[in-house]
């Protein structure tokens, strides 16, 4: 904890400095974001903006529909093809540690005066003085409200704002599960008892945003996945599998296949699901990992170069096919979770 701390305040004062001279910071939320990177990338780019810092958040592509009901989404930019921009004298990987984890934009990374990241996930590489690292927490939107509150505690000001909290909010409640993961601690709750009571914030309607709000294409693509399902292992592990032509067939996007991974979880007996999908880019297979605790699932990803939590990882394999990704894949996870024992960990 100690450790944490010292590094928000390396991170606050780098930041204070940067902000006397109008410094640039520029925030690479991991590749396929999702809410909880685009949340704290939005929120902490708004906050060292109101500070004096000029600010960017890059995204890699064009942002999902799922996300569309959030606030200032016209302030991020998309890393095209000859976009120029000034150099940054910061960059920080936002809910990623790993410079693959944020693809082309990883020059901005290089070139920047000072790198860091912002993030949750488990790492394999070493850590810099500015990686605000903490795979105990329950998302990156939890790190940044932190970071964000030492700012205003030293600043004596006030630096959250309605957007803000929204963008919060919707990243811990994402990566919570509404409250319901084994990452929910009190620390989450008193974060969101803090955004709400200070802020008009209609919970109800982030969490029909983002859990219930559907369309009929998606309902039969999820009926298509789940009538798929393979047991393995006498039903430890459950697998299901998504083509491009599946996809394509009901006219939906692939972006929220995670969430289906952890439902698959909910059958008796099982320990482990694997889902797997076809990816245009980069080309190659993309596998969600779900465990109960048992089965390390980020320890498995970082195998295929991916990452993740103990209980929920994904990693995308290259230049492989969808048959033989499964086939590997699968047998190590057979080999993997027999070689398993103990407690279930949280």
């Amino acid at each position: 904890m100690s450790n944490e701390k010292d590094i928000r305040r390396r991170l606050v004062e780098v930041v204070l400095d940067l902000a006397s001279v109008n410094g640039r910071i520029v925030f690479l939320p991991h590749e396929r974001l999702d809410a909880d990177a685009l949340g704290a990338s939005i929120s902490l780019a708004e906050a060292f903006r109101a500070v004096g810092c000029e600010t960017m958040v890059l995204a890699d592509l064009e942002l999902p529909e799922s996300l569309s009901h959030l606030p200032l989404l016209d302030t991020v930019h998309i890393d095209e093809p000859g976009l120029m921009c000034s150099p940054f004298d910061l960059a920080l990987a936002i809910d990623c540690h790993e410079e693959q984890r944020v693809g082309e934009r990883a020059r901005w990374l290089t070139e920047s005066r000072l790198r860091g990241s912002v993030d949750h996930h488990v790492v394999s590489t070493e850590l810099g003085r500015l990686d605000l690292v903490v795979p105990s927490a329950s998302s990156t939107c939890e790190l940044a409200f932190e970071i964000i509150w030492d700012l205003e505690l030293h600043l004596a000001k006030p630096l959250f704002n309605r957007d803000i909290a929204v963008l919060l909010l919707a990243g811990i409640v994402t990566d919570t599960g509404r409250y319901t993961y084994s990452n929910t601690t009190p620390i989450v709750f008193r974060q969101a008892a803090f955004l709400l009571e200070r802020f008009d914030v209609d919970l109800a309607a982030l969490n029909y945003d983002f859990f219930e709000r559907t369309t009929v294409g998606r309902l039969q693509f999820k009926g298509d996945i789940f009538s798929g399902i393979t047991a393995f292992d006498g039903g430890r592990i459950l697998v299901a599998s998504v083509t491009r032509e599946m996809i394509d067939r009901r006219g939906v996007t692939d972006d929220d296949l995670g969430n289906f991974a952890s439902e698959m979880m909910g059958a008796d007996g099982t320990e482990v699901t694997l889902l797997f999908s076809e990816s245009v880019e980069p080309p190659g297979v993309r596998v969600n990992i779900r465990s109960n605790g048992r089965f390390d699932a980020a320890q498995f990803a970082i195998r295929y170069g991916g990452g993740g939590h103990l209980r929920a990882a994904g990693a995308t394999l290259k230049d492989i096919t969808l048959d033989e990704a499964m086939e590997s894949i699968i047998r190590e996870a057979k080999t993997v979770l027999d070689a398993s024992s103990g407690e279930l960990r949280s």
